[in-house]
Order: C-alpha cells, then sequence, then structure tokens
C-alpha cells in the first residue's frame, strides 16, 4: 500500500513543485510561487482551453450517459443474437486509442472520408465538407468520437445493475398498471441512481483529461477550436519548453478532479457497506 501510494504520489508532487517554479528548457530556474497560474488565468489561449474542455466534458458526458442508459435498456430485453450485439457493442471501448482515432480522421476526411462519400451518395452534399477543418464541426466530431468510445462503458457498468433489479417488482409494478415510462421511472432509474452517478464521475475524470484521441484527430485545431487543456499543456511544457508553465496548466483543474475522487471513494464505500 505504501509503495502504490509512492508511486502515484511522486510526480504528483513533483509535478506541483515544477509549477512553482520558471523552469524552462536550457536555462536555470528559481521558485516563483504563484504567478504560473495567476499568468495563465490572464491568457486568452488558458480561457479558450479551459472552455473548450468544459463544453468538450458536458457535451460527452451528456451524450455517453443518455445513449448508455438507452443502450442497456435494449441489451436487457430478451432478443435473439442478444450475446453477439453486447460483444459488438464494447468493441469502441476495447479498441487502441490509435486505431480508433486514426479511423475516425478517415471517416471525417474530406478526401475520399467514407462519411463524405456516404453524403454524396445520399445526394444531400454537392461537394466535400472538411469536417476537422471547420471549427465548429471539428468540436462535433472530437464529441461524437469520445461519445462513440464511451459509451460501452456506461452501457456495461449499468446493465449489470439492471440485470440485477428482481424481476418481481416490474410484474408486480404491471399488475399495478403500470407502463414501461412509470416503472423505468419508479423502478430501474432508482436502482440504477448510484451506479450511474458513479460511472459518471469516472467518465468525467477520463474526459477533462483526454489528449491523445483529440491530439490524434485535430491536434488542437482549426485556430484552436478543439485545444484542451491537456492539448495546452503539452504544447506550453513539450514545444515552447516552458516547463513551469506547462505544469502549472496541467495541474489547474487538479482540486475539481480531486473533489471527484473524493466522492468517488465515499460512494463506493457506502456500496460496500450496505453490501
Amino acid at each position: 500500500m505504501l509503495y502504490l501510494a509512492f508511486i502515484m504520489l511522486v510526480p504528483v508532487l513533483w509535478g506541483i513543485c515544477i509549477s512553482l517554479t520558471n523552469m524552462r528548457v536550457g536555462a536555470e530556474s528559481s521558485f516563483v510561487g504563484l504567478r504560473n497560474y495567476s499568468a495563465l488565468l490572464r491568457k486568452p489561449d488558458f480561457r479558450n482551453a479551459a472552455v473548450n474542455t468544459l463544453l468538450y466534458t458536458f457535451f460527452s458526458i451528456v451524450g455517453k450517459a443518455v445513449l448508455g442508459v438507452g443502450m442497456a435498456l435494449l441489451l436487457n430485453l430478451e432478443f435473439k443474437g442478444r450475446n453477439l450485439v453486447r460483444a459488438l457493442m464494447i468493441i469502441p471501448w476495447t479498441l487502441p486509442n490509435l486505431v480508433a482515432s486514426l479511423n475516425w480522421k478517415w471517416i471525417f476526411s474530406s478526401q475520399g472520408g467514407m462519411l463524405n462519400g456516404f453524403l454524396m451518395e445520399m445526394g444531400l452534399i454537392s461537394e466535400n465538407i472538411n469536417f476537422l477543418g471547420v471549427p465548429s464541426l471539428a468540436f462535433m466530431a472530437i464529441v461524437v468520437v469520445n461519445v462513440w468510445r464511451g459509451t460501452p462503458f456506461f452501457c456495461i457498468s449499468l446493465l449489470a445493475r439492471m440485470q440485477s433489479i428482481p424481476e418481481e417488482l416490474y410484474e408486480a409494478a404491471s399488475i399495478d398498471g403500470a407502463g414501461r415510462v412509470q416503472r423505468f421511472r419508479h423502478i430501474t432509474m432508482p436502482m440504477i441512481r448510484d451506479v450511474l452517478i458513479l460511472t459518471t464521475l469516472i467518465s468525467t475524470i477520463w474526459t477533462i483529461n483526454d489528449f491523445e484521441t483529440v491530439w490524434l484527430l485535430t491536434g488542437g485545431g482549426p485556430n484552436k477550436a478543439t485545444e484542451l487543456i491537456s492539448i495546452l499543456s503539452y504544447r506550453t511544457a513539450m514545444k515552447q519548453f516552458r516547463l513551469g508553465e506547462g505544469a502549472a496548466s496541467a495541474l489547474i483543474f487538479a482540486p475539481v478532479l480531486m473533489v471527484l475522487i473524493f466522492i468517488i471513494s465515499r460512494q463506493t464505500n457506502k456500496e460496500k457497506q450496505e453490501a
């Protein structure tokens, strides 16, 4: 346990120490306190990245939660080939991020991309659309990919909880005249609420820290329309070699993440005690 805590805490503490200096590659560093953080808050690039990160996280989480609940409800029904559909549903979550991102980049491509080809074939467009080259479309594209990758996690978690709900509850509700919507509202939703909250919190942490998918799809462009905090930190530290500022930008959302982790820990302990 101490070994695990050591491995986890040392990089975090080292990052905090770096963020309190003006460390640059090839130059001497000195302690600057919270100057990096205060400077970040005044920079338009940081404010843009922070807003992008929050919007990206919000729309992605809402999409994953809604689709996850819907898919879990469908896969909880009895139908032929259900096990096969369940197995196929997991594929987006298990694919390597690099493979998935490059495939989506080809799908969205304006030069022979599958989406443009489909829309042209259907007669919905007359010329190719540069989905990753237009700011608003590029932002929508990265949200779509994140939702596609993350929905199976919601679905699997919620489906497991739904299958533990006693069938007698639904039968009793049906006898009392409750329809599907009423059964979902008064039985299913209350029973899966804890799992939905826990899954949402975990996915929020993953989404806020997302880097690889967005970097491979757009590199933060066009015109910084998809630049997230993670990408800004990478550019600052690894491209501009301002390690102190890069560390500060990477850690600025740390308090939010710590609160989420604390809530997850409490929720997990609560479920263990109830079990």
